[in-house]
């Protein structure tokens, strides 16, 4: 997977670097379809702290963000939107049909 970080207003300590990192290579469990993603960070003046991240997934995209007051909360709630997201998606491309009737009656 093809991870890009991007830090808006403010110097990525590589803690932080590597911390995102070793998330962002625990989400790849919950879809095997992930190509690249793509983290935005950024720091406002006034305190809020940003966090978004892109992922894509072969043919489509799923996006999250969020803002906290501390960069590390921002990200764990970000990446806990995109799980959610990617176990959805995931879903979905699970074949769900149904017993037919003829199987379902026991004579």
């Amino acid at each position: 997977m093809k991870i890009q970080i991007t830090a808006r207003h403010f110097h990525a300590s590589p803690q932080l670097h590597a911390s995102l990192t070793e998330s962002l290579n625990t989400i790849e469990k919950f879809n095997d379809s992930i190509t690249g993603a793509h983290v935005i960070l950024d720091a406002e003046k006034s305190g809020v702290r940003r966090a978004e991240i892109i992922v894509k997934i072969l043919d489509k995209s799923v996006c999250a963000h969020a803002e906290e007051d501390n960069m590390y909360k921002a990200i764990e709630a970000m990446l806990e939107k995109v799980e959610r997201q990617l176990k959805k998606e995931n879903e979905k491309l699970k074949a769900h049909k149904s017993i037919p009737t003829s199987e379902l009656i026991v004579e």
